[in-house]
């Protein structure tokens, strides 16, 4: 029998939600594919980004990103993280569309200040390790 592909396995537990359920899901993982084809954020962001035209570039561009965070310490004054975020677009709780965001976790940053790639603890359900 051949192997399901991790979404054929989840569609059962899918058919159990609800349409907003669905459609929340579906906002998670179009901002996920956006933020994947977007470039690869610095910690530290350039003052007044800029389009090819010219125009300012909104900080929330397109329909998800992610977005690297420190955390500080106000007693010690140490940052932690940087912790990954993805932020997308979505309906809130109040039922209007707003910036929403999941952890995504803390990642590893090179000398330049760039995130290394994340590691992949995904294993398909049907996987015989």
């Amino acid at each position: 029998m051949p192997r399901r592909t991790c979404p054929q396995a989840f569609a059962p537990t899918l058919d159990s939600w609800t349409n907003a359920e669905l459609q929340e899901l579906i906002a998670i993982a179009q901002g996920l594919l956006n933020a994947r084809t977007a470039p690869t954020p610095k910690l530290e962001p350039e003052p007044n980004p800029k389009r090819l035209d010219g125009t300012a570039l909104g900080k929330n561009g397109g329909t998800g990103h992610i977005e690297l965070k420190m955390i500080p310490d106000k007693t010690t004054g140490k940052s932690y993280g940087p912790y990954r975020y993805l932020r997308y677009w979505g309906t809130t709780s109040q039922g209007k569309m707003g910036l929403k965001s999941i952890y995504l976790g803390k990642v590893k940053v090179d000398a330049n200040g760039y995130p290394q790639p994340a590691e992949s603890g995904h294993q398909s359900p049907n996987s015989s390790d």
